[in-house]
């Protein structure tokens, strides 16, 4: 019977050369250390709800969630529609917005020192 290892290896041919190719452009071969396992990390191509998909196509739980950003899992319809709709109304408008204005009250609301 093949050794963990050994099946990680089997199972995720693409994510090792991807990650051999990082390691000539990222130390160690990732751009944030909670990426770096052994032997190798994953490479990940899309994600939805709970679950996410590797280069290899092997799905997994995404139980990190963007440590914690993404509660309501990736690509929830609501935050999509919200982002969407804000987008389309400039990606950086360069001056004050009463957005920004309504975000810094919630804020010292929840941080009244602030």
């Amino acid at each position: 019977m093949p050794t963990i290892e050994e099946q990680y290896l089997l199972k995720h041919p693409t994510s090792k050369e991807t990650y051999v190719n990082a390691t000539e452009v990222f130390p160690d071969g990732v751009t944030h250390d909670n990426r770096f396992l052994m032997p190798f990390p994953i490479v990940a191509t899309h994600a939805n709800g709970s679950r996410k998909w590797d280069v290899d196509g092997n799905e997994y739980v995404d139980y990190v969630m963007g440590h914690g950003a993404l509660l309501l899992g990736h690509g929830h319809p609501d935050v999509v529609n919200a982002v969407t709709e804000k987008m389309a109304q400039g990606t950086h408008l360069g001056a004050n917005t009463k957005d920004e204005l309504e975000w810094g009250r919630l804020v010292q609301q929840l941080i009244p020192s602030a």
